[in-house]
């Protein structure tokens, strides 16, 4: 059974067991074979929706849900928030009109600040569902690049598959980037463009704050605006949790997105 975290328990180190692995991989080459074959984005099968992004092969299914309250969630460790340092992410899942989507699903899948993603583990995995006005709050840590074949390189992303309501909503495979400097020529040489065109609109939108980076712009990014007070409240509050489970690090930097699904 999926495990809940709770704010006792942030992101336990729960193992993947080797069945699940086994039927993740023979999914996943299925996917990779099939679903994101750059012929499926060449003939409009995939794509009609602007944000939609190939899966990969790093998905592994029935990953265990992150809510530690409505519309939020950890996905990160204590070990590796301090490692790494907090990063928070604020999405919000709206339909085609702009309407938030209250208690639509996010299966999130990422790599570490390294580049490394975890098999063995449930590590930098999870769901979180969205609250009443559409939106999430994850922290978790910044994705790290890594290289690809051909001398490519992959801007750090964090992977999504986003259910919204059933029977009206369709589900949505994307990819969320993160680029220093909010800069997306980072993806020009992502090596998923081979499959479908470069995906700038999903980068998100990030900003540093310097004050817990020792003062310092955290990958380049610019500064939380000071007059973003609703995004400063959104860290504050997340800054009192980390302290109350005994973290010595604060939140480093923030990135917002907005993610669009598709009417069935």
């Amino acid at each position: 059974m999926p495990q809940v975290a709770t704010v006792a328990d942030w992101a336990p180190h729960v193992g993947v067991s080797l069945f699940t692995r086994l039927a993740s991989f023979i999914r996943s080459t299925w996917v990779m074979i099939v679903v994101d074959n750059p012929l499926t984005w060449k003939l409009g099968f995939r794509g009609q929706n602007e944000q939609e992004d190939v899966e990969g092969p790093f998905y592994i299914v029935g990953s265990p849900k992150r809510q530690i309250e409505d519309g939020k969630a950890v996905l990160a460790s204590t070990q590796y928030l301090e490692k790494y340092g907090p990063f928070l992410f604020i999405f919000t899942v709206t339909d085609a009109k702009g309407d938030p989507v209250p208690n639509a699903t996010l299966d999130w899948w990422q790599a570490d600040s390294d580049g490394g993603y975890y098999f063995a583990s449930w590590t930098l995995r999870g769901k979180v569902t969205t609250d009443a006005q559409g939106r999430v709050e994850v922290l978790s840590v910044r994705p790290g690049d890594y290289d690809a074949p051909f001398g490519s390189k992959r801007a750090g992303h964090v992977h999504l598959v986003v259910n919204g309501t059933k029977g009206k909503h369709r589900a949505l495979t994307t990819q969320v980037y993160v680029c220093p400097g909010n800069k997306a020529d980072y993806m020009m040489n992502d090596f998923a463009n081979y499959a479908r065109d470069s995906r700038p609109g999903n980068m998100a939108t990030c900003w540093s704050i310097p004050a817990a980076n020792g003062g310092e712009k955290y990958w380049k990014l610019p500064e939380l605006p000071a007059d973003d007070t609703e995004t400063k409240q959104r860290v504050d509050w997340w800054n009192a949790k980390l302290k109350e489970r005994g973290i010595s690090r604060e939140v480093v930097a923030v990135g917002r997105q907005n993610l669009k699904l598709s009417v069935v």
